[in-house]
């Protein structure tokens, strides 16, 4: 059974919670679209005017964030 996983993005001050979030089977898959996820910010513009150490952070259904990447 499909769970769903939000991909947030902060920066230990600011946080945009990912409101959608993508069904996965479990974390492992949800890690793979993570990683897609960060390849599709890594290689645009949607964070250039940003500054500081930005973070995803994979959370589940209950909010428990459960796996950390680095944008950079």
């Amino acid at each position: 059974m499909a769970k769903r996983f939000y991909f947030d993005l902060t920066d230990g001050h600011t946080t945009f919670l990912d409101t959608e979030g993508v069904l996965a089977a479990d974390i492992n898959e949800a890690v793979i679209e993570a990683l897609e996820a960060l390849r599709e910010i890594r290689s645009g513009s949607e964070l250039d005017d940003l500054e500081g150490s930005w973070k995803l952070v994979i959370r589940d259904e209950k909010g428990s964030a459960r796996k950390t990447f680095s944008v950079w």
